[in-house]
């Protein structure tokens, strides 16, 4: 009940504010649908699993005046923070729609912005990396945004989970980085970041994460976590022209180190995407990332199972039909918890506007 009364009050707020200013500031509308047929092969399971899932988003960004903007997105599914993905099959059930992204967007100057509410993950990912944050990930809080010249970054402060007993689980993020190019014009970015999970240690999943569950990070007798997480991280890509058909190429990056554990603590993403044509890309990368390298809750849903624990290869194939329709051939051949093979093969269709 109260999720149907908050949800048409959110909209009716969201065009009261925006629609004041429409002839002068029009509203900007996004959206994006994908069908996927997933397969997987976990030997650590009896058989393999095969499925169909949707995810659709739909966005609208709206201009109060000159300096602030307020965007709203809603997604398929509602609880899960890190997947937006809804399976077929369940009796032709109802699908699941909740509030992904809510949040004032504010010009401070030319130079910085500052975001508040549920809003986009303001820290730059080379290549969008899910090493420490999956794509699908939405905080909730304060961020501020900064560009001058070549120099770029963000700072954040986010409310995790919130409880009346206990401290609340919050999550810092600095980052501060170079985006640039060569002389022979070659463009590069890399950055520095820290990521502080704090008041997770000695604490059981069933108080921190979505669904009480342990995504891969070491626990003691008791099911409490082991470690507090502050990731410490260095990332960075060049974007290229190589051979003699000089194809387009973006060679990427992603280190981290969790100086809050003793061992198991490190983790990272190398990999490169070319561009043969304009219609076909190819994206390969290997991740390693260790059970204390990053809070497993947060990370990469699907790599090794999702979760951290897990090193293996990644190769994406995609074709754009069109400006705004594509599809897409993903095959992951990992070692979940390093020992167990773990494959799984997504095929895409997307379409975005």
């Amino acid at each position: 009940m109260t999720k149907s009364i908050v949800t048409p009050l959110i909209v009716l707020t969201w065009f009261s504010l925006v629609t004041v200013n429409a002839n002068e500031n029009p509203v900007e509308f996004k959206t994006d649908f994908r069908y996927r047929y997933e397969f997987v092969d976990d030997d650590s399971k009896d058989s393999s699993r095969r499925r169909n899932r949707i995810r659709s988003r739909f966005g609208l960004t709206g201009a109060i005046n000159e300096q602030l903007k307020i965007n709203l997105r809603f997604a398929t599914a509602e609880k899960n923070p890190i997947s937006a993905n809804q399976d077929l099959g369940h009796d032709f059930s109802l699908k699941d729609i909740g509030l992904d992204q809510l949040y004032f967007d504010y010009s401070i100057s030319d130079n910085a912005s500052l975001l508040g509410g549920k809003v986009k993950n303001p820290f730059y990912r080379a290549n969008k990396s899910q090493l420490i944050f999956d794509g699908d990930y939405n905080p909730e809080g304060l961020a501020l945004q900064f560009n001058k010249g070549i120099v770029f970054g963000s700072i954040g402060t986010f409310s995790m989970d919130e409880h009346e007993s206990v401290d609340a689980i919050s999550i810092n993020g600095l980052q501060i980085g170079i985006s640039s190019k060569t002389s022979a014009g070659d463009k590069f970015k890399i950055a520095l970041a820290r990521y502080t999970f704090k008041d997770i240690h000695g604490r059981p999943a069933s108080e921190i994460t979505w669904n009480g569950k342990i995504f891969g990070n070491p626990i003691d007798a008791n099911e409490n976590y082991l470690n507090d997480y502050a990731v410490n991280n260095i990332s960075a890509e060049i974007s290229t022209k190589v051979g003699s058909k000089k194809i387009p190429t973006v060679f990427f990056i992603d280190w981290v180190n969790n100086s809050d554990a003793n061992s198991d603590d490190k983790g990272y993403q190398i990999g490169l995407q070319l561009a043969f044509i304009d219609a076909w890309k190819m994206t390969y990368f290997y991740k390693d990332v260790e059970k204390n390298a990053v809070f497993g809750a947060l990370t990469d849903s699907n790599f090794g199972g999702g979760g951290a624990g897990h090193k293996g290869h990644v190769v994406n194939l995609s074709y754009a039909f069109s400006k705004n329709f594509s599809t897409e051939f993903t095959w992951f051949n990992n070692d979940k918890k390093m020992t167990i093979d773990y494959t799984k093969i997504f095929l895409d269709l997307k379409y975005k506007y």
